[in-house]
């Protein structure tokens, strides 16, 4: 076994030359700031194990099984790589932590000589072992990122003969290889890895098939993968995987097709009867729909200019994607691996790889209509001929153009007419006690109405000011709540009946629909009652309903902005499902990453409007479901006040 002290620096400089050592700390800074991510410690280390054991694979060694352990001990805080593939020679083992050395070339994952060295001046503890029939060693370098750190230090760290045991017991399992095990504390990032919080293997490597190497877009089904994790309680789970490759969608749904199969089952009934054919049960209300295209591929199914082919002919493409029908998959997918908020194992964006492995992070699907689709897809596209900068974070600008261009063609082409497969998007899962709660509210509300109705006997208000007594633009949701109750009030909105406003409960109020005789005074004419049904959807309800229709008690929301209620929704404190009308001074702007307007303030749409005075409808953009009715008061006034005006502002919601 190598018994020898070393420097790792020592091959970049001859001396203690104090302008040296200095511009050897600025050199490993430079490198350690280009690591940004708190899985950049498991790219690197599996990275090497993978390029390792692939390396061997090519010696065709009878019976030879390439093998990868990882070892995530939370409790100790500390990670260990090991693999079972070709070993260090004894320069390997000197030389490859030093800053800019690389034994590797540019087929490998990793050939840019930075990662070693961010792996042993990152930590303050790295331990290095190795075996193959040339040579055997085990070394531990201790403090190196204090060193770093230490303006004025005693003196290099060094790799020095370790005689303890490796950390990760796999290594003395098998006959050659290399094993590495790092350990967190203060200085890295994270710093604790229970900061992540999945807690068993499964998780684990679920989430590394996103993050790492072990997420190969070529698939190697020979590598054998285990993986074993112990908490911070210090329970113990392992896991393994027999090949390497990219986490996919259908492994967490219930209903998911290739596209592939899907087209060629749509060409086949288009043939026999035409575009009116059924979808089979087979093909429709699916989760998802994913698929796997290379190049060629994607020059077939996706049109190009000439700058844009030569491109994809030069870096030759290839892609995974996969299409969900609702943000609640990657939210349980999420969910189920227990993972720390913020951090997602699957969501929608682009993830651009190469050499075989995802590098870097998500980038946003660039849309310009109906945009809340870009987050329901997952688009990776691997590129050959190129590679990440140090940190494996970015990419030069015409990949990332050119992934952005291909992610946009199969989201607004092939993906897109495929949306007729997916199943309904129905919201959010209910929730028992929330609905009983709201029944019960309800309940008591029907029953408060009977006991003490009440009433106004006076067919003079609003007269003879015959104005509005609120004297300002509303600036608050109060406003926004006397705005519309004088608006009930004045006859301006006919038809809603206001049955509880309560401020301690979910939800601000309840309504009822009532549409009865004179019937009139709901039926729409463009000068006297602009805000009114029309007149066959009014004789429709009445024949049904002869003696006047009232509704059963509907849910109301009051906002100051829209962007109000989509943040609650986002944030699960209210479920749209529950909501039948909200009352907005303005529409904001957050309503556009997840839903659209529709405005019944045109004239062409007036068939539209079910009851009096509702002014827009509120529809999710992801499956084009109906969600609540809107009374934006903002646009109302105008309206009433400029409707030519007003026609040609509802022209934003087109957009």
């Amino acid at each position: 076994m190598y018994n020898q002290n070393f420097d790792p620096l020592s091959i970049k400089y001859t001396g203690t030359e104090e302008v040296v050592i200095k511009s050897l700390k600025r050199e490993i800074r430079n490198i350690l700031n280009s690591y940004v991510g708190w899985f950049d410690t498991f790219c690197e280390l599996i990275q090497n194990a993978l390029d390792s054991v692939e390396e061997r694979q090519k010696t065709h060694e009878e019976k030879y099984i390439p093998q990868i352990n990882i070892l995530i001990n939370i409790k100790e805080n500390y990670l260990s790589v090991t693999d079972n593939g070709m070993g260090f020679s004894e320069e390997q083992y000197i030389k490859f932590l030093a800053p800019n050395f690389s034994f590797k070339s540019g087929k490998t994952r990793g050939h840019k000589g930075v990662g070693s060295t961010y792996l042993a001046y990152g930590f303050n503890y790295i331990q290095i072992a190795t075996k193959n029939s040339d040579f055997t060693a085990r070394g531990i370098m201790k403090d190196a990122r204090n060193w770093l750190d230490n303006e004025n230090p005693a003196g290099n760290p060094k790799v020095v003969p370790d005689y303890s045991n490796v950390q990760d017991g796999f290594f003395d399992t098998i006959d050659q290889g290399v094993s590495i095990c790092v350990k967190y504390d203060n200085n890295t990032y994270p710093k604790d890895l229970s900061w992540i919080k999945a807690d068993n293997a499964n998780s684990w490597l679920k989430l590394l098939r996103v993050k790492t190497g072990l997420g190969a877009i070529i698939e190697n089904p020979k590598i054998k993968v285990f993986c074993r994790v112990i908490s911070k309680q210090g329970v113990e789970t392992t896991d393994e995987i027999n090949g390497i490759k990219y986490l996919s969608i259908d492994e967490f749904v219930k209903k998911s097709m290739k596209y592939t199969d899907i087209k060629l089952k749509f060409d086949e009934l288009y043939k026999k009867f035409g575009a009116e054919y059924r979808i089979p049960s087979k093909f429709s209300n699916l989760d998802s729909i994913f698929d796997m295209w290379d190049y060629n591929r994607i020059l077939t199914e996706l049109s190009f200019d000439d700058n844009q082919k030569e491109l994809v002919n030069k870096y030759k493409p290839c892609t995974y994607f996969c299409y969900v029908y609702s943000l609640q998959i990657w939210n349980k997918i999420n969910e189920s691996l227990k993972l720390r908020s913020g951090i997602n194992a699957l969501y929608g964006g682009i993830q651009i790889a190469a050499n075989n492995m995802p590098q870097g992070e998500l980038i946003q699907i660039p849309l310009t209509r109906n945009i809340g689709r870009q987050n329901q897809a997952h688009i990776v596209i691997h590129f050959e001929n190129c590679s990440a900068d140090l940190g494996r974070k970015g990419f030069q600008k015409e990949i990332t153009d050119l992934a952005k261009d291909i992610s946009k063609k199969i989201l607004d082409g092939p993906l897109l007419k495929m949306k007729k497969c997916f199943r309904k998007n129905t919201g959010s899962a209910p929730d028992l006690m929330r609905e009983q709660k709201l029944d019960d509210w309800k309940t008591i509300m029907l029953e408060h109405e009977k006991v003490s109705p009440l009433e106004l006997n006076n067919e003079n208000f609003f007269i003879p000011l015959k104005q509005i007594s609120i004297t300002s633009i509303p600036t608050r949701e109060q406003d926004v709540i006397a705005l519309f109750n004088q608006l009930i009030a004045g006859g301006v909105i006919r038809g809603i009946r206001i049955m509880s406003t309560n401020e301690r409960f979910t939800y601000d109020g309840l309504y009822k629909i009532v549409i009865e005789e004179p019937t009139i005074n709901h039926i729409y004419n463009k000068s006297t009652n602009p805000l009114g049904v029309s007149e066959e959807n009014v004789s429709d309800i009445l024949e049904n309903a002869p003696q006047g229709f009232c509704s059963y008690p509907k849910v109301l929301e009051y906002k100051y902005s829209l962007d109000g209620l989509i943040e609650d929704l986002d944030s699960g404190l209210k479920n749209s499902n529950d909501i039948g009308l909200v009352i907005a001074w303005n529409s904001g702007e957050l309503y556009k990453k997840s839903f659209y307007i529709e405005s019944l303030l045109l004239e062409d749409n007036i068939q539209l409007r079910q009851y009096h005075g509702v002014t827009h409808r509120l529809f999710d953009i992801s499956n084009n479901e109906f969600v609540a009715d809107l009374i934006l008061l903002e646009d109302l006034i105008q309206h009433l006040n400029d409707p030519e005006g007003c026609a040609l502002n509802q022209e934003k919601y087109d957009e």
